[in-house]
């Protein structure tokens, strides 16, 4: 038995759309994302998935996770070259049973984190109108990606994601979502690409999920409003101030 369960941890490199984890297999393994995002999905019917949320660093995705206990309740997916940390349940079971602590304290800790990460997603589909729910889900991919792309991040957020999957976060349909991410792009704040979105200016979007938490959806209620929240947020990021400094937009 190592001095510590983390000992047993190895590291693993999954690569853009592969599989990391399919709904109803066998959890072996406890792992935590070290870098990259991954998409979780749940299987309604024969060959069809939907969309239920984004994990990325930090968040566990294996035994003793929000996935499951012992098997996988959706499926896994990279949407990004994930890095992720692995140590065999037996390990962490082996010794959560001889009293360390660690594996109650450490673990838990994350999965409460990645359980409320979940959750807050799953919350957005309930939340406001179709507007404000993409633009939620847009500020959700800004926060998961911007951490793999910081080089670029004064100019613009790659979001290697389909259009349809961005729908099924914000629980629109494909068709309504290309309409709102019109809207966006011709305000100067998305632009879109055959096979991908860009978020411009992601300093703004990045400050956007706390700007809404505390003046509200009205802030983003409307193309209009939304690009004067995002503006604001420019401002705000363009002379140092946080999201704090910002006026309210209403």
């Amino acid at each position: 038995m190592p001095a510590h369960w983390i000992d047993d941890a190895v590291e693993q490199v999954f690569r853009r759309g592969q599989a990391i984890v399919r709904a109803g297999g066998e959890l072996a393994d406890w792992m935590a994302i070290r870098q990259g995002a991954v998409s979780l999905h749940i299987r309604v019917a024969a060959g069809t998935e939907v969309g239920v949320a984004v994990l990325w660093g930090g968040d566990v995705i294996g035994w003793g996770s929000p996935l499951g206990q012992d098997r996988a309740l959706y499926d896994v997916t990279a949407l990004i070259d994930v890095v992720a940390v692995k140590v065999p349940a037996a390990t962490v079971r082996a010794a959560r049973d001889a009293g360390d602590r660690g594996p109650g304290d450490d673990i838990g800790r994350l999965h409460s984190a990645t359980a409320l990460r979940m959750q807050e997603q799953l919350a957005l589909r309930l939340a406001g109108s179709g507007f404000q729910r993409l633009v939620n889900v847009l500020a959700t991919f800004a926060a998961a990606f911007a951490p793999a792309q910081a080089r670029a991040r004064g100019l613009h957020i790659g979001l290697p994601v389909s259009q349809a999957f961005m729908g099924q976060l914000a629980g629109l349909s494909r068709r309504q979502t290309w309409i709102y991410l019109g809207q966006l792009a011709d305000a100067g704040w998305v632009r879109t690409e055959r096979a991908q979105v860009m978020l411009e200016a992601p300093a703004a979007w990045l400050q956007l999920p706390a700007h809404v938490e505390r003046e509200g959806l009205e802030c983003i209620a409307t193309a209009e409003e939304c690009s004067a929240t995002l503006g604001l947020l420019c401002l705000a990021a363009a002379s140092g101030r946080s999201d704090g400094g910002v006026a309210s937009t209403r």
